[in-house]
């Protein structure tokens, strides 16, 4: 086996450099752990969205100087990288791409450089989200929380700090208003604001913010309820900044 093993090795070597640029078959669906080994194919690509998926890098010492991965995580969650041994080397983005090559092979760990390129992200660098909406929404029935039209997504797995405000008209004097961010249905306690009218037309603003985690296949909504009468929301934002990987 390892005289079959040297002769690929050998073949890789005199075409390319270093490995051959060859794609996997078929993209990897997140499951646990890939652990790549001198005989995986350069190009690698994982989709999906089950937590906990990872790549493991090869021994360093059964390959060569300037042996390269490229690695795609096309998943809405992150993916880490470790070395061989276990410890981590680094982590991918959702929706991103990573090159790790092989600077120095006389350890089992090895040194490995790496540079990658995140496609969801912004100019700076820090993944964000901005959804708004200036078409009326009244609310005239019904004390439950409601879902504002327009204000709802789901962002890729992190953590994030989150605003919402929007523009409000409560009809009816002492008509209660409370504002709340759900996530995958459930509310977010600390995100529960009140507003109460004065007069029997009110115009004013509501606001509610928070920092949540998401798995990457939860729903954030802003809901919206009254104690009695109607309101009417205008114009309405949410601005979403990643904060890290939240879980």
């Amino acid at each position: 086996m390892a005289m079959i093993v040297d002769q690929i090795l050998a073949e890789r070597n005199l075409t390319y450099g270093s490995n051959s640029p060859m794609l996997t078959s078929t993209p990897t669906t997140l499951n646990g752990q890939l652990v790549l080994s001198a005989l995986s194919n350069s190009v690698q690509v994982v989709t999906g969205s089950a937590l906990g998926f990872s790549f493991k890098l090869p021994v360093a010492t059964t390959l060569t100087n300037g042996w390269k991965f490229e690695l795609y995580n096309d998943s809405s969650r992150q993916v880490n990288i470790y070395y061989n041994s276990g410890d981590i080397f680094g982590y991918m983005l959702p929706y991103s791409y990573t090159q790790v090559t092989l600077e120095d092979d006389t350890t089992a760990n090895g040194s490995w450089l790496r540079w990658g390129v995140y496609t969801g992200g912004t100019a700076s660098g820090i993944l964000n989200y901005s959804v708004s909406s200036s078409t009326p929404f009244t609310l005239s029935a019904g004390t439950a929380d409601t879902l504002i039209t327009g204000m709802a997504l789901t962002p890729v797995q992190g953590e994030y700090a989150i605003w919402y405000d929007g523009s409000i008209v409560l009809n009816g004097n002492n008509t209660i208003c409370k504002t709340t961010l759900y996530k995958a249905g459930t509310l977010w306690a600390n995100s529960l604001r009140t507003i109460r009218s004065s007069v029997s037309t009110f115009y004013t603003s509501h606001l509610t913010s928070g920092i949540i985690p998401f798995t990457g296949s939860e729903v954030l909504e802003v809901r919206v309820s009254r104690s009695a009468n109607s309101l009417t929301i205008n114009s309405r934002s949410i601005r979403m900044i990643r904060l890290g990987d939240g879980v």
